[in-house]
């Protein structure tokens, strides 16, 4: 348990470091000249202002290229709980219906718990989100949190003196308590995708599970990106609208993102910094995966 806290304190240190800001600075003034287009807002997840470039540029003009308005989510809280986070990302969305100065249809592509700051933003019913995507968000809670805090003293001590409450939101039963109070329009559209790697002995390799998600997969059932397990991003039959009736859900279990969870969005070659000696996998496993997200949004827009 210790060795995991001080790896995966290294790993958001190291990457802090040296990621740049240039995603953060076009969040909103870059969007200006270009409003009218169909707008995408990028949604991180937990730890998301850990590191000042939370969705690398390549994800960023994966949506660009197709030529979509990319704003990405700021000023989150990096542990906060789901509602605190939620309320947060309204905010955010207001600013960026002043900035568009029209009433906007909402594009979300969302990372991790992303995906449930969105859901309680569209339970307030404040704004038009047609489409939601969804990527390696826990829709049946984060297995491994569950069995830390049942399992190990040291964890439920930390996660209690430091009021980590959006930790204990992210539980299987956590979230399904979150999804029994969520009710979304009937028009949203959800798709989910999940991300998966394999478990080697050789963890400097972008292509296997790293030291610290070798620890944390041995605790989730099944393929995992060593956060989320699989069938736990693809879980999202939960999802009720206003008039109590399962919403629009879908799934796929085969386009999937090859990389572990923070792999996922960061910047690839800041993973250097951590021996990875192939981070150019990465970059090109974002592109892949980011570029087939932005088609098929495209398709359904």
């Amino acid at each position: 348990m210790k060795l995991f806290v001080l790896v995966l304190s290294a790993l958001f240190v190291s990457i802090t470091a040296h990621a740049d800001l240039s995603n953060a600075a076009r969040t909103e003034q870059a969007n200006v000249a270009r409003t009218g287009q169909e707008v995408v807002v990028l949604v991180p997840g937990f730890f998301n202002t850990f590191t000042p470039e939370y969705f690398s540029t390549e994800i960023v003009e994966s949506f660009e290229k197709r030529g979509l308005t990319v704003y990405i989510a700021t000023g989150l809280n990096p542990i906060g709980t789901v509602e605190d986070n939620g309320e947060r990302l309204g905010r955010m969305m207001e600013r960026i219906e002043q900035i568009e100065n029209r009433r906007v249809s909402f594009n979300v592509v969302a990372h991790s718990a992303g995906g449930l700051y969105t859901l309680y933003v569209a339970n307030t019913k404040k704004f038009e989100i047609k489409n939601l995507i969804t990527v390696a968000t826990p829709f049946k809670g984060v297995e491994f949190v569950q069995r830390w805090l049942d399992n190990s003293i040291l964890f439920r001590a930390l996660t209690e003196l430091a009021h980590l409450d959006g930790v204990k939101q992210l539980t299987p039963q956590g979230v399904a308590k979150f999804m029994e109070s969520i009710r979304v329009s009937r028009s949203l559209k959800i798709t989910a995708f999940a991300g998966s790697q394999r478990k080697s002995l050789d963890i400097w390799n972008a292509r296997n599970l790293s030291l610290p998600f070798r620890v944390t997969s041995a605790c989730i059932s099944g393929d995992s990106d060593g956060i989320v397990g699989v069938s736990s991003a693809l879980g999202v039959g939960a999802v009720r609208t206003t008039e109590d009736k399962q919403a629009n859900q879908r799934f796929s279990a085969t386009f999937m993102v090859n990389l572990e969870h923070w792999e996922q969005v960061l910047d690839g070659y800041s993973f250097l910094f951590l021996g990875i000696r192939n981070p150019g996998y990465i970059v090109g496993e974002q592109e892949r995966f980011y570029s087939g997200l932005a088609d098929y949004l495209v398709t359904v827009l």
